[in-house]
């Protein structure tokens, strides 16, 4: 009896101290289970282009160090190739000729053909920012969206015309349920915190504790 009111003890105390992450855990995972990955995406604000012929026949690209070449459509009737080297990918035309760098106007015609968001502004990111909604994604990029919804908005890289990400509510509240998933409130790329680990551990013993405490009861108990 002594042993199991200690085991009760530590339980409760247990109990207590992961509720709060318990709850966290399941909220979200709830949530990823019942709503659409494609919808939190953005796929259905993204339209299909036309197919394009493409001449490679004058090409010369610098392809000394390439570990992928990268054909993609940029705006209307223009194809933009990618060479992906160790280090960063540099994009052509297909005459081999380096391309420029988009210009508002050019980024804010793309969102009209590739995307449905109606926009009419446009912003260039150049710096990396900490848990930003185009984290891991290459820049520049433009950041284009409707004034009147601000709350859509998608992001195109300034040089192969990429729609590279879309983000809504919906994914806001995925990324910060993600978080909270996985207990990174900076980043939130990052599986296996210290956080994460020591309350799995917690949860676990929590778990444990509860059935060896159903075992060990009386059978009027049961």
């Amino acid at each position: 009896m002594r042993l199991q009111r200690k085991l009760r003890r530590w339980h409760r105390w247990l109990a207590i101290a992961t509720a709060v992450q318990l709850l966290a855990w399941t909220v979200s995972g709830i949530y990823f289970a019942f709503i659409d990955i494609e919808f939190v995406r953005g796929a259905d604000h993204r339209q299909s282009l036309p197919s394009t012929a493409i001449d490679l026949s004058l090409a010369s690209w610098v392809t000394a160090e390439a570990t992928e070449v990268l054909i993609r459509h940029r705006l209307p009737q223009e194809v933009v190739v990618g060479v992906v080297g160790l280090e960063e990918t540099r994009w052509y035309q297909t005459d081999g000729k380096e391309l420029l760098p988009l210009t508002e106007m050019e980024a804010l015609k793309i969102a009209a053909v590739k995307t449905d968001l109606l926009a009419d502004q446009a912003v260039l990111i150049t710096e990396a920012e900490t848990g930003s909604e185009y984290r891991g994604r290459a820049l520049p990029l433009w950041r284009v969206f409707n004034g009147n919804s601000p709350e859509t908005v998608a992001y195109i890289n300034a040089s192969s015309g990429e729609v590279v990400a879309i983000r809504n509510a919906a994914w806001r509240w995925w990324d910060f349920l993600w978080s909270l998933h996985i207990m990174d409130y900076d980043d939130r790329d990052t599986i296996g915190t210290l956080l994460l680990k020591l309350f799995s551990v917690m949860s676990l013993l929590t778990a444990m504790g509860g059935v060896a405490l159903f075992i060990s009861l009386p059978k009027k108990f049961h």
